[in-house]
C-alpha cells in the first residue's frame, strides 16, 4: 500500500510539472533594470507542444521571440535586435517566472515576471 501511494505521489509531481510547462501561455510583466532605472517589459508567450513563440514588448517597441523551446518547467528563447541576440533561460513556478539573461557587464541578471490579468 505504501509503495502504491509513493508511486502515485511521484506521478502527481510529474503531472504538475507538465501542467506548469503548458501554463506559460499568456501575457507576463516584469521590471528590467537599466542604466537609467527600471522599465516595464511584457512578454506574450504561446506554447505549441515543446515550441515557444511570442513577443517581448517594452517602451522601445516589440520584438519577436525566436528559437523558443519548452521542457518540463523550464523554457528558453532568444530575442534579437541591432545585430545582437540575447538568450533567455527561464523557470516557471506556480505564479511567476524567473528569467535569467546575460548582462552587458558579464553578470547574469534575473527578472521576475508575473502573469498579467486577462482582459474581460
Amino acid at each position: 500500500m505504501k509503495r502504491m501511494m509513493y508511486i502515485c505521489a511521484i506521478l502527481a509531481v510529474g503531472f504538475i510539472n507538465l501542467s506548469l510547462a503548458q501554463d506559460i501561455n499568456g501575457k507576463w510583466k516584469g521590471q528590467m533594470p537599466g542604466p537609467d532605472g527600471s522599465m516595464d517589459i511584457m512578454f506574450t508567450f504561446k506554447v505549441n507542444a515543446d515550441t515557444l513563440t511570442g513577443a517581448a514588448e517594452s517602451p522601445m517597441g516589440e520584438l519577436p521571440i525566436t528559437n523558443g523551446k519548452v521542457k518540463d518547467n523550464k523554457f528558453s528563447f532568444d530575442i534579437s535586435f541591432n545585430d545582437m541576440t540575447i538568450s533567455h533561460q527561464c523557470t516557471i513556478f506556480a505564479d511567476s517566472i524567473s528569467m535569467k539573461t546575460p548582462g552587458m557587464d558579464g553578470e547574469t541578471r534575473e527578472i521576475i515576471l508575473k502573469r498579467m490579468a486577462k482582459a474581460k
